[in-house]
């Protein structure tokens, strides 16, 4: 009987191959859709749960407020965490890791490569982090100075080989290093990765830091979570202990009175197994996700699964609705109910598993594109654990009853008499069911489009935004440090060319981090003090960067006094409350008085996503101070010739070292990789949600088609046109589509405002928008559903009224 139910099914399905492909294929891609999107959003939320008791290690982070300004560091007082594991007996352990080197040199065999994964961590790091040492002892492998641990893509790199144990590497500026352990590369749902960890007591100066005022290390504790309460009520004990004879020393006021003054610090614990998705904090190890970014996905997963479903159930509808006759014709050769319902459920059931297979096969073939578009590195055997594979066959199996159910169990009741005279008019009387589940097709549809129009728009907005500087003119030579006092020979040589405009070096470039200090003014309360981060470079960085003095005046290296001169921006003016800044003093702790010559006008040297801050410039000779980068300002014509000629220019100075550059438009490019990256997958699935909504058209138009083919021929033989009846089938889905975009404009503008605030600078949602996406929606709707149209209005009355 079994194998008679499923010979039964497999001749149906092909005896009606485009309605098979079309309800196969369209199942297939919103379980293809749903697979991809559920594997992005498990390993988003697989991040950094590999590590040993994950679930109790903490990183320590900073809420620090200033009088009229407050920032969130990742990092804290290098002492921080040791003193707590020493003090409070909540905390079971602590360790340190420091990664400020940005590029490390390594030289071997009088080659040199610059590296940017250098690490330096405690002794204890493998107790705490996941990293699976594969050469060397754990116990050991960094206690002694100077000890090295690389990874095994480095080893063969470096030495050709793993079997590196007792081999050297000479780290410029750190020393020689002993290469004690060899380690496989962190997975990559970790926050934070690394090519080289050396033992940070290598640096004595950064490994007996005992200055609570300095924010450098990532500092890790491990407690039980239901301490994290207690441990942060009696940090602020321990805090104050420590940092009150540091400000007294400093700034000769008590601990009450700086923080009468508006200054705080409220140290909180972060769940590391929550640092990828929650937190986007200054000096943060590595971008991070967004936990927002994760939600929606699984939304658009659900939702894209959800049409595919309410497709395949429209379309079993619309063709039941055919098959009314066979079922009458059955009835009358004896079938019973209970058969017709197993085989309308066999039927349905089979097409599911068919989509299965095929969604499977899809996936294979699209996760590498996949992977590319979204910036990650999931494998194929992720799907094919037996958690996945039997839940994909429950959730199929399932869909293909609930499928089924309607036709089996409504034309299954069908009496013959009425269905072989042509009397079958039901179906009509669900039509606010199939209308409702088009409605919310094309709604999805509709917010998916607009969230990817609105996602464009904000990116072009950030890439062609002023940022209050020439960015596309700039190239940036990566380390500069290495001419040394050749710098401004360096730089003269490069002005020889006519198509380089300026030269300057400078500490770091506006997209990078921007490290700086706390400021007092000199004349006012000593306890005010603000943050100002800090460009440093040569005495032209303001000509060749391209900033607007708006009071006061550029560096001149004539006038001697510059070199204890400040320029500061327009931020940095409003925070101290200056109106007249120019002459104004301002002292870093314990450093020298700097005179206020200038003020520029605001300008981004940090992403959209912040508001522009306050901003210290200082300037010296190239040669007395040499930069770590060397900024050179060029036309827009001959870039190739140009970098040529750089490039020669360079091998002059540094015959042993290849010139390393960068644009700094890229720089700015790579802080919005994330949502470059959303945005391409948004608009994957949306044009994805879009051809499997037409499908949903194109199921419902077929029923209606179907369901009204004798009023058609009557309404052609009493004189209606083909553009008429063109016309009648249209206009209800016209209908249904303007009701699903008015749904969706209230509740997409406000998903996207949501989004927006995400970024300081960003677009207004245009309702120019919505208007294009609602008739463009239309348009697609109306394309999808004229074939059965147009079918039925050629059809000849005589062949549809024969019957009657």
């Amino acid at each position: 009987m079994l194998r008679n139910y499923f010979k039964v099914a497999l001749r149906s399905i092909f005896r009606q191959k485009a309605y098979a492909f079309i309800n196969i294929f369209g199942l297939a891609i919103g379980m293809c859709c749903c697979l991809l999107i559920v594997s992005f959003v498990v390993d988003e939320l697989s991040y950094d749960k590999f590590h040993p008791n994950s679930e109790s290690t903490f990183r320590i982070a900073l809420d620090r407020k200033f009088p009229d300004n407050g920032f969130q560091y990742a990092r804290s007082p290098m002492p921080m965490g040791m003193t707590l594991y020493n003090e409070l007996p909540e905390i079971t352990a602590a360790t340190r890791l420091y990664n400020s080197f940005g590029s490390v040199t390594i030289e071997k065999d009088d080659q040199y490569f610059d590296e940017r994964n250098v690490i330096a961590a405690d002794s204890n790091f493998f107790d705490f982090f996941g990293a699976k040492l594969i050469l060397g002892d754990v116990e050991t492998v960094l206690n002694e100075p100077n000890s090295l641990v690389i990874t095994t893509e480095m080893a063969n790199k470096y030495f050709g080989s793993t079997d590196v144990i007792g081999k050297q590497l000479e780290m410029q500026n750190i020393g020689q290093m002993l290469v004690k352990g060899v380690v496989e590369p962190l997975p990559s749902n970790s926050h934070f990765h690394f090519d080289f960890l050396f033992s940070l007591n290598t640096i004595p100066s950064l490994y007996n830091n005992q200055f609570w005022g300095s924010y450098v290390a990532y500092n890790y504790v491990k407690m039980e979570a239901s301490s994290v309460p207690i441990v942060e009520r009696k940090l602020q004990e321990v805090l104050q202990r420590n940092m009150e004879p540091q400000i007294q020393s400093i700034l000769g006021i008590s601990w009450q009175q700086y923080e009468e003054a508006g200054n705080a610090h409220r140290y909180f614990f972060q769940p590391i197994s929550e640092i990828h998705l929650n937190s986007n904090l200054q000096w943060e190890l590595e971008p991070n996700g967004s936990a927002s970014t994760v939600y929606l996905f699984a939304g658009i997963s659900a939702f894209i699964l959800l049409i595919a479903c309410v497709n395949f159930i429209n379309l079993a509808t619309a063709r039941s609705a055919n098959r009314a006759k066979e079922v009458g014709m059955r009835k009358v050769l004896g079938a019973l109910k209970g058969q017709l319902v197993f085989q309308f459920l066999a039927e349905s059931i089979i097409m599911c598993l068919l989509a299965l297979v095929l969604a499977v096969g899809m996936t294979a073939l699209l996760l590498p594109f996949f992977n590319e578009l979204a910036g990650k590195s999931i494998e194929l055997n992720t799907f094919f654990t037996p958690l996945v594979l039997f839940s994909m066959l429950g959730f199929s199996l399932l869909l293909g009853v609930a499928a089924g159910l309607y036709p089996a169990f409504y034309l299954s009741a069908f009496k013959p008499v009425t269905v072989l005279k042509g009397k079958l008019t039901g179906g009509a009387k669900n039509s606010w069911l199939r209308n409702g589940l088009v409605i919310f097709q094309f709604a999805v549809s509709a917010i998916l489009v607009v969230g990817t129009i609105v996602i464009y728009q904000q990116l072009q907005y950030m890439n062609e935004k002023s940022l209050g500087f020439d960015k596309d003119q700039l190239v940036v030579i990566e380390r500069a440090n290495l001419l040394r006092g050749q710098s401004n020979t360096f730089k003269n040589a490069l002005l020889n060319n006519p198509n380089i405009l300026e030269v300057s070096g400078v500490n770091t470039i506006p997209g990078r981090q921007v490290v700086g200090g706390t400021f007092t003014d000199v004349t006012g309360d000593a306890s005010d003090r603000f943050l100002l981060p800090n460009l440093r470079g040569d005495y032209d960085l303001i000509s060749t960067m391209g900033l607007e003095v708006v009071e006061g005046r550029a560096f001149n290296p004539e006038v001697v006094s510059d070199s204890s001169a400040v320029i500061i921006n327009e931020a940095a003016a409003r925070i101290f409350k200056w109106e007249n800044p120019i002459g104004k003093q301002l002292q870093p702790i314990n450093g020298p008085i700097y005179n206020v010559i200038g003020v520029v006008k605001d300008f981004h040297f940090e992403s959209l996503h912040q508001e522009i801050g306050p901003l210290a410039i200082f300037a010296s000779n190239l040669n007395a101070r040499a930069s770590n980068l060397i900024i050179v300002k060029t036309n827009s014509t001959n870039v190739k010739s140009t970098l040529d000629f750089m490039d020669a220019q360079w091998k002059e100075f540094i015959p042993d070292r290849p010139l390393a550059y960068r644009f700094v438009n890229e720089e700015f490019g790579a802080l919005y990789q994330a949502e470059q990256r959303s945005g391409k997958v948004f608009t994957s699935f949306s044009v994805l949600a879009i051809i499997i909504a037409c499908l949903g058209a194109f199921g419902l138009a077929a029923f209606l088609a179907t369901q009204r083919t004798k009023e058609i021929g009557v309404r052609k033989v009493l004189g209606a046109s083909t553009f008429g009846i063109v016309q009648l089938l249209s206009k209800d889905f016209v209908k249904l589509v303007l009701i699903a975009n008015l749904i969706a404009i209230p509740i997409t503008y406000l998903a996207m405002k949501e989004w927006l605030q995400n970024f300081a600078y960003s677009i207004d949602v245009n309702g120019y928008t919505f208007v294009f996406v609602a008739f463009g929606s239309i348009l697609i709707a109306l394309i999808t559903v004229s074939y059965h149209s147009i079918k039925a209005a050629f059809n000849n009355p005589a062949d549809t009224l024969h019957a009657e």
